[in-house]
């Protein structure tokens, strides 16, 4: 008799749990992704704009971890980005290689997303998992306007990644000759 109401219960407890999370699982099949992360990733203003108002949350994130915040600042919509930290967006939250929007913003060498985030209290000098600060990143890779950006916002050009590396270093092993006159014209001179 004891088995018998134990596979009973049990047999309700799947039930019930299967009523509960059918719905859900329903639920984000039949929506997909978020309205306002799709917005953001496009660079749509208005659609962003309706989505907040609709009750999205302004720190949403995408399949790949990736912020909506992140992915606006990344292609460099700098009307959504605002339109995001004005709706409570945390401007520091990093994905899963700890880069945050800054320093997406730095690769893609958007200076006008930078100085948004940065008035948005973006942390200027956050290192990702590898140490590397949006400095580095966009020294390393060339983004010179990012470079001219960040050191006039007050960057540390002293910061060393992981490997001991400076951005200028960065930029000198890159040959990265534009980023190398920026340092120069900004008094780094090591």
């Amino acid at each position: 008799m004891f088995v018998t109401t134990l596979k009973n219960m049990l047999s309700l407890l799947t039930l019930l749990g299967t009523l509960v999370l059918f719905p859900v699982l329903a639920g984000a099949q039949i929506l997909g992704p978020d309205p306002l992360y799709d917005a953001a990733e496009r660079g749509n203003f208005s659609d962003a704009q309706k989505a907040i108002l609709a009750g999205s949350s302004a720190n949403i994130r995408g399949g790949d971890r990736l912020t909506a915040l992140i992915v606006a600042a990344r292609i460099g919509a700098v009307d959504v980005v605002q339109l995001l930290l004005a709706h409570g967006a945390i401007a520091d939250l990093v994905e899963d290689e700890g880069n945050t929007a800054l320093i997406h913003a730095a690769l893609k060498d958007h200076d006008e997303v930078i100085n948004v985030l940065l008035d948005g209290d973006a942390a200027i000098n956050h290192a990702n998992r590898q140490g590397e600060t949006a400095l580095m990143r966009a020294a390393g890779t060339g983004s010179d306007f990012a470079v001219v950006a960040l050191l006039a916002a007050g960057a540390d050009h002293t910061l060393t990644d992981f490997t001991g590396r400076t951005a200028l270093d960065l930029a000198r092993e890159n040959r990265r000759r534009r980023v190398l006159s920026a340092f120069k014209k900004a008094g780094v001179t090591r």
